[in-house]
């Protein structure tokens, strides 16, 4: 606090009443911000405190809620994020997605730390939020359009090239549920669904931009604090920022964890072709960085001829090229950009579209779809244009592709007969490009219990950080177990121990506004836990250690989990698919698998003071954390 104003934060809340066509502001709740700090740790208070149980995600009951955290829009580096969270249309549960860019800084210099949406239109609008001024907007000039086309008339539009704009593509109008919100073109909030969010409040798009000021409670101790640390995380730029996230995809493949063939082995012979040197040869045309970062991981591509001819956009993620290339055995890297830049500009997942269309392949390799199903279309293995089409089912909700359109694990439970058997989802969240037995043990807990919107990698935290390559976080004074093991090691090797501090680590990002890329590496080039103590303590004003830091992500990450299990989430949920669990077919960790889920599991809920019988976070647990009320919903009185 400086002079009775909060630092750090823009102080509003916006909320927007779709039904109603109303906008109205409200002022932070400074008990909660202590409490929370920002993002979508406050932000899923205000889901817990507003939506009833068993809400449809697709109804005008759920809410989506924009989210920055108090280091958004700062000199800290890499802290041009932007949350969304909300209730899941594909898992039915806690969702939330994340994006670059430049929308999360200009939101809070419009005047904004959230934005909450609810109700629906009957019409397509946009939400047009500059320099404190919200207003809703008819966008039925913009229905139909791409994500590119409806992107580039709304800055006309608006009269305004520094404005930033999240939006949907005919994918989140088709309720896609895997559809994205993409940000300033090409950046993707991909996963969970939260473009169909949009699409059922016929919410084209969002647009943000000002230019109001934050107030730093010590300026000149954060200008020190955030000099320092860019300078610790501008030594990843000849790591991750050389060839970006694909730049690992040759590593991975060496040391058999590259997922591929729907999840069949963790080894690719032709990964070479798909490889970040690769795409730098051939196809990049700039690097391109967001917001604040010094790194600079984004890729600008294109394929300039031939039969996979794509303009130039951002594009071509590691996680792009393995589940929508690696996965179905493409082979080259020209049909998976043509591939990336449609989910782009349609506005869908690359991740859970790749994982779609990998297992409509050996659905149909297995005789449980047939040419009358795919309309013709033969799908194999290692073809491209078979993959291609499949899209564009996909995305036009044609045929098979609107099975497919629905996610792998309903596709799975409508064509049955074994069907689930090789279905790769974490409760109902498609299974991301790192696998649980190629690379670490400890995402064997991270798909089955890590992570509150099902299985991923990356949210709170990339977990084989830890023993897949070797990095102790600046986590160890905070009691992270070390040496780490190897990463092939499952029970009594405090597994458990080490992914909750590694959770409630990552969690902060999605707190305090950062990308999770600055808290992935050596100790020497991230923001550890006492750097970000340093930052969010001058900026703020408020006095927080790394420990008070990991105290507030505790009550973040759990207080999710609540939310989960109110909608029916148990330990019965707390599961892998069952190809995760199989032994890998080929390559370097042949025959590697899972052998002790429970165990593991067993000291993961040990370590987070959750019930080992229904998975519950424990009464006492959640009074620690100040959570009596929560304790009461999910325990009785």
């Amino acid at each position: 606090m400086l002079g009775g104003k909060l630092c750090g934060y823009a102080g509003k809340i916006l909320r927007v009443n779709l039904s109603k066509k109303k906008v109205a502001e409200e002022e932070l709740k400074l008990e909660l911000l202590r409490l929370y700090l920002g993002g979508t740790g406050y932000a899923a208070r205000i889901l817990w405190d507003e939506l009833e149980r068993g809400v449809d995600p697709l109804s005008p009951e759920n809410k989506l809620i924009a989210c920055t955290g108090p280091l958004t829009g700062t000199l800290a580096p890499c802290s041009g994020s932007i949350e969304f969270a909300f209730k899941s249309p594909l898992t039915g549960i806690f969702g939330q997605t994340r994006a670059g860019g430049g929308f999360g800084p200009r939101l809070k210099y419009a005047g904004y730390d959230f934005i909450v949406i609810e109700g629906a239109s009957d019409k397509p609008v946009y939400l047009s939020v500059i320099d404190g001024s919200a207003e809703i907007r008819d966008a039925s000039h913009l229905w139909g359009k791409t994500v590119h086309e409806a992107t580039h008339m709304l800055i006309e539009e608006i009269g305004d090239p520094q404005a930033s704009v999240a939006c949907i593509g005919p994918g989140g109008e088709r309720l896609i549920r895997y559809a994205s919100i993409m940000v300033d073109y090409d950046r993707a909030a991909g996963r969970c669904g939260g473009g169909a969010v949009m699409g059922s409040k016929k919410l084209k798009a969002i647009v943000v931009n000002g230019d109001r000021g934050i107030e730093i409670a010590k300026p000149d101790e954060f200008y020190d604090a955030a000099r320092e640390a860019i300078s610790a995380v501008g030594r990843q730029r000849m790591g991750l920022g050389q060839f970006g996230t694909v730049g690992g995809l040759k590593g991975l493949n060496e040391s058999g964890a590259l997922p591929t063939k729907n999840f069949q082995t963790c080894y690719y012979e032709k990964a070479e072709k798909m490889s970040g040197e690769e795409l730098a040869r051939k196809y990049l045309l700039k690097r391109r960085a967001c917001l604040a970062c010094p790194i600079g991981c984004g890729r600008y591509v294109w394929v300039p001829a031939g039969p996979y001819i794509t303009p130039p956009h951002e594009g071509a993620e590691y996680e792009t090229v393995d589940m929508l290339g690696v996965q179905s055995m493409m082979g080259s890297l020209e049909p998976l950009i043509r591939a990336d830049y449609l989910c782009n500009t349609y506005g869908i997942d690359t991740i859970s579209a790749g994982n779609a269309i990998a297992f409509a392949i050996e659905a149909y390799e297995r005789g449980l779809i047939t040419d009358e199903d795919t309309g013709g279309l033969k799908l194999r293995w290692g073809d491209a244009d078979t993959c291609l089409n499949l899209l564009e089912m996909i995305i036009e909700r044609r045929g098979i592709g609107d099975l497919l359109a629905e996610g792998v694990k309903r596709a799975a439970e409508k064509i049955g007969r074994g069907a689930e058997d090789f279905a790769c989802h974490g409760k109902g969240l498609e299974v991301p490009a790192h696998d649980t037995r190629g690379t670490s043990k400890s995402f064997a807990i991270q798909y089955a219990i890590g992570n509150p919107r099902g299985a991923c990698h990356i949210e709170p935290l990339w977990a084989g950080m830890w023993d897949f390559s070797g990095s102790g976080l600046g986590l160890r004074e905070l009691g992270l177990p070390w040496p780490p093991p190897s990463r092939f090691e499952e029970v009594g090797v405090r597994r458990g121990e080490a992914c909750r501090l590694l959770w409630l680590y990552g969690e902060l990002a999605s707190i305090l506004g950062i990308c999770r890329f600055s808290m992935q590496g050596g100790e020497d080039e991230i923001l550890t836990p006492a750097r970000l103590s340093r930052l969010v303590s001058t900026l703020t004003g408020w006095e927080l250690s790394p420990r008070d830091l990991l105290v507030i992500s505790d009550r973040a990450y759990t207080l999710k989990r609540c939310f989960n299990v109110r909608e029916g989430i148990s330990r019965k949920d707390d599961k892998l698919p069952k190809r995760l669990m199989e032994p890998l077919a080929t390559g370097p960790t042949k025959g590697q698998k899972v052998e002790n889920l429970d165990a593991m599991l067993d000291e993961a809920y040990e370590a987070l003071g959750w019930d080992k019988m229904t998975g519950k976070p424990k009464r006492d647990k959640l009074r620690e954390l100040g959570l009596d009320d929560v304790a009461e919903v999910i325990w009785g009185t």
